[in-house]
């Protein structure tokens, strides 16, 4: 009865308390990442036009475009016209990205591998919406990019990773030219 109600209302709040520190926790690089793993990818990090974390959650339309100091880190720092770009956004949930994107950056890069395709450098956006997209197609103009993001956490994990995929994205691309794995 009251006693499974109450063990019930907590962990609910408990799952909802984890859900907000995951929309509301940061990234950072150097921290959340093991220096063997930044080392082997050499792993950078650009920005959206976004300033802040409160600015990202209320404008989402700032995390679609890179800041013109990411476009031209990202023109420094990687080849264009690669068969796969993977590229990680932090997104609604850092804990995703912590989690999962290493063993999985590893996975894509052994399948391009062995189907003989060019990979990419793969980089970290910070205050990342799924429309960059567009802008990464516009500098680098890969085969196909792909988006390893975290997701709007929910009561039951805060570590939800999607991957986000389009084929030659270019400018005025919608989420109907993407496929997406959650």
């Amino acid at each position: 009865g009251s006693a499974y109600r109450t063990r019930t209302q907590l962990a609910l709040r408990q799952d909802h308390a984890a859900a907000l520190d995951a929309v509301r926790s940061e990234i950072n690089l150097s921290r959340d990442f093991d220096s063997a793993f930044i080392r082997q990818w050499g792993v950078f990090e650009v920005t959206t036009t976004v300033k802040h974390k409160k600015e990202y959650l209320l404008r989402p339309d700032l995390g679609r475009c890179l800041s013109q100091a990411a476009q031209d880190t990202i023109r420094q720092h990687c080849s264009a016209n690669v068969d796969l770009q993977v590229v990680i956004g932090d997104g609604l949930s850092a804990a995703a990205i912590k989690t999962q994107v290493p063993p999985l950056l590893d996975a894509l890069a052994q399948g391009a591998l062995e189907r003989g395709w060019q990979f990419g450098q793969p980089f970290l956006i910070r205050y990342c919406r799924v429309g960059v997209l567009n802008d990464i197609g516009e500098i680098l103009k890969p085969e196909v990019i792909v988006l390893l993001i975290g997701e709007r956490p929910g009561l039951t994990t805060v570590e939800s990773l999607s991957a986000y995929m389009g084929y030659q994205p270019r400018a005025g691309h919608t989420d109907a030219e993407r496929n997406l794995i959650s």
